[in-house]
């Protein structure tokens, strides 16, 4: 799971404010639920073929 760090922090996972990494699920969960993190959502750009 891809998240941004909301604030910085030191443990198993180590990230710096506004760090952007992938996590796995489990590690991304708990640091959302704390409160240390948010998911990052990217849009999908969808191509279309003009002819």
């Amino acid at each position: 799971m891809k998240v941004k760090a909301l604030v910085s922090f030191s443990g198993s996972v180590t990230m710096s404010k506004d760090e952007v990494k992938v996590l796995s699920k489990e590690a991304a969960e708990d640091l959302l639920q704390a409160g240390h993190v948010e998911e990052v959502v990217t849009k999908k750009q969808v191509k279309t073929d003009a002819g």
